[in-house]
């Protein structure tokens, strides 16, 4: 067991390896978010105290500093994903601190909170994310590596998907209610508080003294936001970290002492509780594990392109409106295989598609929820990264008659400002604007429209477009 380095080049937060998988040995990553993606067959992977079989056509996140191993008994071909987190401290401060997931830990944890509230938005969110590592992994066997103006075009997507739609939280809060940016903070900041302090007595004093907050506030935020207590929370990241220790072959007294225990029997009843056996015999298993040795084989990109087309026949999902320009459509349906052959012929797109209309208030873009706004990012990250794949220009109808008044500035706003995000103010600043409306009446709403557009998009490009 072992700190595995994974070199990232120079400005690209990203690294792409194929391999074909019967025994990986047991290692972990510091700083390092790694995604596992099995491409032909199926893999175990065993991180931490849990053991996941990973279907041919799902993914895994093993997280930051997370002991793990991927076995498979069919010489499984595996794509693996590292993301290299220091990359993007500066923009999410406990990045590090951050738990992502792609399912719940178990059937068990099912009882605890009502996750039929949005199971259907979860599987759209494992639709989209996949897609997005399949054009990342295609991407990369293309050009054989990741480059700079390559990763540009994801980084955001990637990360904004992971922090959002794949945090731990959204596994275990108990209600569908928003959990906003301040929530998000205070639970990553004690959960880091937590990380650096594990081996000493940790308090709920010392919590709400260094969040400025009350015992009564803090019990109704944990209690929102997670299915555990604030003790097991703690007892559970003591017995991680005595992982190291234990596979290290440190004595059980000292590896109880060490990791904030406050007696060896707890250290016993809290290991069990999560790794559902006693240390030594966690220890003599993974000792036995490694005995084995490794059997793997990095592959070359090259020798991958029958693999790959098989993989994104069977699992790249179009979701796109048929309604679109019929030769739009032809090339969001057949997007992935266009994408693959166009680096062997310049000549196969038409250069008469040089461009694509996104009517954005289109039922099939965008629906309201009560007082939420839900918009279809499986069409729209399709069309923008279509648009960044062939050189089309990239347009956006923006009606001013399909929306209440005094909703169609916050849906504006909202939009606008979760697409800089998923895809850089770089990307944004490439796209052109048709505000359109059929009656003058209307020209306020037209008017409160771009001066959004304005203030938000330097240099925004911005056109009127009227009907009668």
């Amino acid at each position: 067991m072992y700190n595995e380095k994974v070199e990232f080049k120079k400005d690209i937060p990203f690294d792409v390896k194929v391999q074909s998988i019967n025994r990986y040995f047991i290692h972990w990553h510091e700083n390092v978010t790694e995604i596992i993606l099995p491409i032909k067959g199926s893999v175990e992977i065993t991180s931490s105290f849990e053991r996941n079989i990973v279907q041919e056509g799902d993914f895994w996140f093993i997280n930051n500093k997370y002991i793990h191993s991927i076995s498979s008994s069919n010489n499984a071909i595996v794509a693996i994903f590292h993301i290299n987190l220091d990359y993007f401290k500066n923009q999410f401060e406990y990045i590090k601190y951050m738990t992502f997931r792609s399912n719940i830990y178990s059937e068990n944890q099912r009882e605890k909170s009502d996750y039929s509230l949005d199971c259907d938005i979860r599987i759209e969110y494992k639709k989209r994310f996949r897609n997005l590592l399949i054009s990342i992994l295609s991407d990369a066997t293309n050009e054989n590596m990741l480059s700079k103006k390559l990763t540009e075009k994801y980084e955001h997507q990637l990360i904004y998907s992971m922090v959002y739609e794949f945090n731990w939280l959204q596994f275990q809060r108990k209600s569908n209610k928003f959990v906003s940016q301040i929530q998000l903070d205070r639970y990553h900041r004690i959960i880091k508080f937590i990380d650096e302090h594990y081996a000493e007595k940790i308090t709920l004093d010392d919590i709400v003294a260094k969040e400025f907050i009350t015992k009564n506030y803090f019990s109704h935020f944990w209690k929102n936001l997670s299915s555990y207590s604030f003790q097991e929370c703690i007892s559970c990241q003591r017995v991680l970290k005595s992982e190291y220790l234990l596979l290290n072959n440190i004595n059980i007294t000292s590896i109880s002492e060490q990791c904030g225990f406050s007696d060896v029997k707890y250290y016993y009843r809290h290991f069990k509780k999560w790794y559902g056996c006693m240390p030594i015999e966690h220890r003599n298993k993974s000792f036995s594990y490694i005995e084995m040795g490794s059997d793997y084989e990095n592959l070359e990109f090259n020798n991958l392109e029958k693999v790959l087309n098989d993989y994104i026949n069977n699992y790249f999902i179009a979701l796109y409106d048929h309604n679109l320009d019929s030769d739009i459509s032809f090339f969001v349906e057949n997007y992935m295989k266009i994408k693959y052959l166009c680096t062997k012929d310049k000549n196969l797109v038409p250069s008469s598609s040089n461009h694509i209309l996104i009517n954005l208030f289109d039922h099939c873009n965008f629906h309201l929820e009560e007082t939420n706004f839900i918009f279809n990012w499986n069409s729209i990250d399709l069309l923008v990264n279509l648009s960044l794949d062939f050189g089309a220009s990239l347009y956006f109808r923006l009606s001013c008659d399909n929306i209440e008044e005094t909703l169609l500035c916050d849906v504006v706003n909202k939009f606008i400002d979760n697409c800089i995000f998923r895809y850089s103010m770089k990307t944004v600043n490439k796209w052109h604007f048709f505000i359109n409306f059929k009656d003058i009446s209307l020209y306020k709403e037209a008017h409160n429209i771009r001066r959004i557009l304005d203030k938000k998009i330097k240099n925004a490009k911005i056109s009127y477009s009227f009907e009668f």
